[in-house]
């Protein structure tokens, strides 16, 4: 859910308590008091990739416009962002899992248990013998991607939030004492508030897949966009959202599907 991210932004840990329905009991502790640079977040990780049948990533599995989504979420989060190899220019080969084993008994073992795992969950497809050559060959990566068509929009995208961070105090901060996150969830939108002192900053993340007419739930603030995930120069079909925002009165935006845009006091 889209409260799950705000609250993800606000505390950290989504699951502070409360019953989980996958682990059929109540699960985990607040996290709230507990600084951001404890904190590492990603959209992807080996765990995650490696231990899929196939090795799907998520430039497999999402649109190009939701690996920008995706990129924005974690890049102008509060916390440290990890990037899994490639993630950056939405690297195209699997992530499976391989071994290098001596052993026999052992590679036998692990054969084994890789098929039982994946027939509970029913999936298609065959499973990849994690012990031939072959399997890790084709997880190496080409860097060459990114200097090409949507591989380098995205790793130029990656680049610009990096540089953003870095240089707007408002999202380099990691104080999660300046920063509110507010979910739609009936629209899919979360609308992210960071401040620093006078300058602030604020970033609408639409999560839904068709265009989102959203008003800012903020202070009054005239704010300068600096990034649109749907203008063109970013390959996307194009951004109806103002240059300037005025969180007031009926300044609402219209939010093209499965983006996010930035806007700055400066």
């Amino acid at each position: 859910r889209v409260s799950h991210l705000a609250k993800a932004y606000r505390e950290g840990f989504v699951y502070s308590g409360q019953f989980s329905a996958f682990r059929n009991r109540r699960h985990g502790n607040s996290s709230s008091g507990l600084p951001s640079e404890r904190f590492v977040v990603f959209a992807q990780n080996h765990d995650q990739i490696g231990n899929r049948m196939l090795g799907e990533r998520l430039s497999h599995l999402l649109s190009f416009e939701a690996q920008k989504l995706a990129a924005g979420l974690v890049l102008l989060s509060p916390f440290i962002p990890l990037l899994f190899m490639g993630e950056e220019y939405g690297e195209r080969a699997p992530f499976q899992y391989f071994i290098s084993h001596s052993d026999l008994w052992l590679i036998e073992a692990v054969r084994r248990g890789r098929q039982e795992e994946f027939a509970a969950f029913q999936w298609l497809g065959k499973v990849s013998d994690p012990q031939s050559e072959g399997t890790f060959q084709k997880c190496q990566l080409n860097h060459e991607l990114r200097y090409s068509g949507e591989h380098q929009v995205l790793y130029n995208l990656v680049r610009e939030l990096i540089r953003l961070r870095k240089e707007l105090p408002a999202f380099g901060s990691r104080s999660r004492d300046e920063l509110e996150a507010i979910a739609r969830e009936n629209e899919k939108v979360l609308w992210v508030r960071r401040w620093r002192g006078s300058e602030q900053a604020v970033a609408v993340f639409n999560m839904s897949h068709a265009v989102t007419s959203a008003l800012p739930p903020f202070p009054a603030a005239r704010l300068n966009k600096v990034l649109d995930s749907a203008d063109r120069h970013w390959r996307g079909a194009g951004s109806s959202n103002p240059d300037t925002l005025k969180t007031e009165g009926n300044c609402s935006l219209s939010i093209s599907a499965t983006s996010f845009a930035l806007y700055h006091t400066n």
